[in-house]
C-alpha cells in the first residue's frame, strides 16, 4: 500500500491555529502519536481521513487557508521546494503536478488554452469525492505559493466545486463566488503565471531534481524498507543526521525493528547509508558545480578526505576523474 509523506510539523499547525491534534487523531483513527514523528507516512485513506476530522472539529471557515500561511511551508517537502524554485508560474504548476503524487494521494490535470490555465483536482485511487476543506487547502495552498514567489497578489479568475460553498469569509479570500460543478478546478490567468519568480534558484533545482525524479520511478515499484530508509537519508543527510537511530525516528519505529526489517530484505543500514551517499555524489557531480567540500557536507561528512576515500571506494576513481569522465 501506498504511504504519503506528510511533514511532522503538521500537528503543531492545527495546534497553532486552535484544534488540538489528539483530537484528530482520536476521530480518524490513527495512531495517537502519529504526529510525533518528522515524517508522517499516511495511506490515501488515512490522510483523507484525517482532512475529514479537521473539517468536522473545526467552526473556522478561513482554517485551510491559515495552515497553508505558515512561515516557510514551501519547505515542508523536497518536491514543494523543487517547485517554488522554478522561474514563474507556469512551471511552479508544472512542476507541482509532476512531483505532487510523492507527497500526497492528490493528482493534478492542467488544461491551458491561450489565456488561462485550469488546474483539476482528483484522488489516486479511492475513487471518492475530496474533502472540501482539502480542496479549499490545495487552492489556497497555490494561491499563497504564488504571491509569496512573485511578490504580487494573484487571484484566480474561476473556481469550480464538487460542493457547494456558501461562506462568503473563503470566497472572499480568493476574491470570487465558488462555482458548483463536476469538479474541483481553479484556474488562472496565464499572463499572471508568467510573472517571474523572486524565488527561482537553478542551483537548487540541480540538487534536487535528479533524486526527486528517481522517487518517482521508484514509487510504483519498490516498497521496501531499503527505499523507505534511501529516502529518508536524503531529506536528513543535508542536516547533519545519518544514524540509524535518526532513521528509525523518522520513519516512526524502533531501531531493533528497522534492522530486523533490513535483514529480512538482506541487506543493512551502513549498504543503505553508503548507496544513497553514492547515488547523491553522483547526482551532485554530474549535475552541479559545487566544490568538495560542499558535497562532503551535503552528505554529512565530517572531513572531506573522509568523502574522498569513500568516492574511491564506491568507484574506483577520484572525485575529479569522475566529473572528467562523465562530463
Amino acid at each position: 500500500m501506498e504511504k504519503f509523506i506528510i511533514d511532522g510539523r503538521y500537528g503543531q499547525l492545527l495546534a497553532a491555529n486552535g484544534v488540538q491534534p489528539q483530537e484528530i487523531l482520536t476521530k480518524a483513527k490513527l495512531p495517537v502519536d502519529t504526529f510525533a514523528h518528522e515524517r508522517l507516512r499516511l495511506s490515501e485513506s488515512e490522510y483523507f481521513a484525517m482532512i475529514s476530522a479537521i473539517n468536522d472539529v473545526t467552526d473556522d471557515p478561513l482554517l485551510p487557508t491559515k495552515l497553508v500561511a505558515s512561515d516557510h511551508i514551501e519547505t515542508f517537502s523536497p518536491p514543494i521546494f523543487a517547485a517554488y524554485c522554478s522561474k514563474n508560474g507556469e512551471q511552479f504548476l508544472q512542476r507541482l503536478a509532476h512531483y505532487k503524487k510523492l507527497v500526497g494521494p492528490v493528482a493534478y490535470q492542467i488544461i491551458e488554452d491561450k489565456t488561462s490555465t485550469t488546474i483539476s483536482l482528483s484522488t489516486l485511487n479511492i475513487h471518492e469525492q475530496l474533502p472540501p476543506f482539502f480542496v479549499k487547502g490545495e487552492f489556497a495552498f497555490m494561491v499563497q505559493l504564488l504571491a509569496k514567489a512573485t511578490k504580487k497578489v494573484i487571484k484566480p479568475l474561476k473556481i469550480t466545486t464538487t460542493f457547494s460553498e456558501k461562506n462568503t469569509s473563503i470566497q472572499d479570500y480568493f476574491g470570487l463566488n465558488f462555482t458548483l460543478d463536476t469538479s474541483n478546478t481553479i484556474t488562472f490567468s496565464n499572463s499572471d503565471l508568467q510573472i517571474p519568480f523572486v524565488s527561482e534558484n537553478t542551483s537548487i533545482l540541480e540538487c534536487l531534481e535528479p533524486e526527486l525524479k528517481k522517487r518517482l520511478a521508484d514509487l510504483d515499484i519498490d516498497d521496501s524498507y531499503g527505499k523507505r530508509v534511501r529516502n529518508v537519508l536524503v531529506e536528513i543527510l543535508p542536516r547533519g543526521e545519518f544514524s540509524i537511530e535518526d532513521v528509525a525516528r523518522a520513519l516512526g519505529i524502533s531501531k531493533r525493528t528497522l534492522q530486523r526489517k533490513l535483514k529480512g530484505e538482506n541487506t543493512n543500514f551502513q549498504q543503505q547509508l553508503n548507496a544513497t551517499r553514492e547515488m547523491l555524489a553522483k547526482n551532485y557531480l554530474l549535475n552541479t558545480s559545487m566544490t568538495t567540500d560542499d558535497i562532503a557536507f551535503l552528505l554529512a561528512y565530517q572531513e572531506t578526505n573522509s568523502f574522498l576515500r569513500a568516492f574511491n571506494t564506491w568507484t574506483g576513481m577520484s572525485v575529479q576523474k569522475y566529473r572528467e569522465q562523465h562530463n
